[in-house]
């Protein structure tokens, strides 16, 4: 399942996607995975949820995204709920521009049991992105 956290720069994105995040630790059986594009998050993340910066690993493009996101749910049947945020950042490409990445992103989570929870700068959304379940931060 793919959701969609979204609103403008500045709206607390990512702060909800922690709290929902630290919220689930308390909730979930399996394993909680963050991605983002930097270390600025290690402190205010529960330490049972595995928090990796991208930027470590040389990922640039909506396809080696896309890429890093499918071989993390390949390698750990464990995980419950993988949050994405700021894949605009980590892409340097607009929201409105990265319909292949969340085509492929939706495709992924289809194919696992995993929920996955991605934040979008963006209000309105771009249309693509209308058909998943998502929540508008403000």
């Amino acid at each position: 399942m793919l959701r969609i956290v979204y609103g403008a720069k500045g709206s607390g994105k990512t702060q909800k996607l922690i709290a929902e995040a630290n919220e689930m630790v308390e909730k979930s059986s399996g394993n909680i995975v963050f991605l983002t594009y930097t270390d600025r998050y290690q402190f205010e993340l529960n330490y049972n949820i595995r928090l990796i910066n991208v930027e470590n690993f040389s990922v640039g493009s909506e396809e080696q995204l896309a890429g890093f996101v499918k071989g993390i749910l390949s390698s750990n049947s464990d995980i419950d709920m993988l949050y994405v945020d700021g894949a605009h950042r980590i892409t340097g490409k607009k929201p409105e521009d990265m319909q292949l990445f969340y085509d492929e992103i939706a495709k992924a989570g289809k194919n696992s049991a995993v929920e996955i929870v991605l934040s979008v700068s963006a209000d309105p959304l771009p249309p693509f992105l209308t058909s998943y379940e998502s929540e508008k931060v403000q």
